[in-house]
């Protein structure tokens, strides 16, 4: 590949050198950047490699690309000072190039794909999974990209984000493509949004499920609400056909710029897909839902998850499926069939119990999910938890208050600490609990808390497990420590002799 082939459906300035150098590969870490290929320099929060232009220059890489003016980074009228035969270009905008860059590498391969992106404060991971299982229940080969993991001809990689970086975002959909898969589902974070993970390519559809206040705003994430939704936005704004929850408060705001067809969903009168009746039922002794929907498509369909709020999730899926072509006989066998990681996921149970484990790390969704296992009826709903550090406080307060009003027992311990004390946590979890008259203990070790559940069980408990839901890994201090809610109640089940 070419230089010039390499950044043709980019907006580049040349400073120096011509599109018929040849290229290798790319770099994005200077540390790494090798003979041959481009090294993009980014101004990170910790490091700008910049800095580091003389040095990879040195190593021989074929260009550079700066974001800053050339001056600003040491570079004269004929480029790198002493390394002319290294091309320059200049972008406005590192991290959008970043992803430009890989589609190139990769050889575009979303346009090889029907891509749908998913994204909202709640939600993402259940209705991804019900898009995919639509879609497979359709014919397609679906691959998926998200909270979970991604998935595809039956492989599973495990990811350190929701969404993964451009670089990663664009080999997977390759590889996706050269296995066949002709459909491609991806949860689009905010952070994911603002960082540009998701670009380089033209979503076939965005579906904006909800967003909320309070939730993840603050230093490490958004600055402020107004980012948060802007770049909810941005799916929508780089998407060929939007889906937008017409149920949310904020459904217009997000629609700001964006030129594409509107679809909307929800319970909202006018909706384009409208739920005109959710009825909660139990099938094969676990709850579900029977929802009507009318409006595009009349229909009478099946859930096999609890909750509401899932048959919005499930409702957004429809409509895109049905926008696709997609029958409503694919759509009963996807939905029927679900089964989702850490999400309402029963990892164990025996006569006297039933030990729930989810993902719900915020009040929202705390709330939502203590709701629907109300549906279960159980003798007791008794809810270990714990809060992230480093993340909005607004998070602990919610859960503490949601768990006080709604389980009738919590057990506080610790999620991903990060860097912060497990008692600043805990004493923020509490503002909230003393808000309500809810029994509660503070048990600070994950495992012993889950131990102390599962060996003082009354009768017809239901234990759920909430915040780190699928993850394999908690995190404190910069360490990441190996471990699994649902690995650690099967095995503490074992040896407490549990049985089944």
């Amino acid at each position: 590949m070419t230089l010039g082939e390499l950044v043709s459906r980019m907006t580049v300035t040349w400073i120096c050198g011509g599109p018929d150098t040849p290229v290798t590969g790319l770099a994005f870490d200077s540390r790494k950047a090798a003979e041959g290929e481009v090294f993009l320099c980014i101004a990170g929060a910790r490091f700008d490699s910049h800095d580091a232009i003389a040095d990879v220059a040195a190593r021989g890489v074929a260009a550079v690309i700066i974001s800053k003016e050339p001056a600003a980074c040491g570079l004269g009228p004929e480029g790198i000072p002493g390394f002319p035969q290294t091309a320059v270009l200049q972008v406005a905008d590192a991290r959008l190039a970043e992803a430009e860059l890989a589609a190139a590498w990769y050889g575009h391969p979303a346009d090889r794909l029907k891509t749908i992106g998913i994204t909202g404060s709640k939600g993402k991971t259940t209705c991804a999974h019900m898009v995919a299982g639509i879609f497979e229940a359709a014919g397609h080969s679906v691959g998926t990209i998200g909270t979970n993991g991604v998935t595809y001809a039956g492989q599973w990689f495990e990811l350190t984000n929701t969404t993964p970086a451009a670089h990663e975002m664009q080999r997977y959909l390759r590889e996706m493509a050269d296995a066949g898969v002709d459909v491609a589902v991806i949860e689009c974070s905010s952070q994911g949004l603002m960082q540009h993970r998701c670009s380089g390519f033209t979503f076939d559809a965005g579906i904006f499920m909800n967003i909320s206040h309070g939730d993840h705003i603050g230093p490490n994430e958004h600055k402020d609400f107004a980012d948060y939704l802007y770049c909810k936005g941005r799916l929508l704004r780089h998407s060929r056909h939007a889906f937008v929850c017409a149920d949310d408060e904020h459904a217009q705001d997000v629609l700001a710029g964006v030129t594409a067809p509107v679809t909307t969903f929800g319970f909202a009168e006018g909706a384009d897909y409208r739920l005109a009746s959710v009825e909660k039922v139990f099938a094969q002794g676990a709850p579900g839902l029977h929802m009507a929907v009318e409006g595009r498509l009349q229909a009478e369909l099946d859930v096999n998850l609890p909750g509401t709020f899932n048959a919005v999730n499930a409702l957004a899926a429809v409509a895109v499926a049905d926008t696709f072509g997609c029958s409503t006989a694919a759509m009963e066998e996807g939905l029927t069939h679900l089964h989702i990681r850490g999400r309402f996921e029963i990892v164990f149970k025996n006569s006297r119990m039933a030990v729930c484990v989810d993902f719900a790390h915020n009040g929202y969704s705390t709330r939502n999910h203590l709701e629907a296992l109300r549906e279960y009826h159980p003798k007791r709903l008794v809810c270990v938890f714990g809060a992230d550090g480093n993340r909005s406080r607004d998070r602990r307060y919610e859960m503490g208050e949601a768990s006080g009003r709604l389980a009738d027992f919590s057990i506080i311990t610790a999620g991903h600490n990060r860097w912060e004390p497990f008692e600043v946590i805990r004493d923020d979890i509490l503002i909230g609990m003393h808000k309500t008259a809810g029994e509660y203990l503070v048990i600070p070790n994950r495992v012993e808390a889950i131990r102390y559940a599962m060996e003082n069980a009354q009768e017809g408990d239901l234990i759920t497990i909430l915040g780190l839901g699928h993850e394999f890994y908690q995190e404190e201090k910069g360490v990441m420590t190996p471990y699994s809610d649902k690995e650690t109640v099967l095995r503490l089940a074992e040896e407490l002799k549990l049985g089944e």
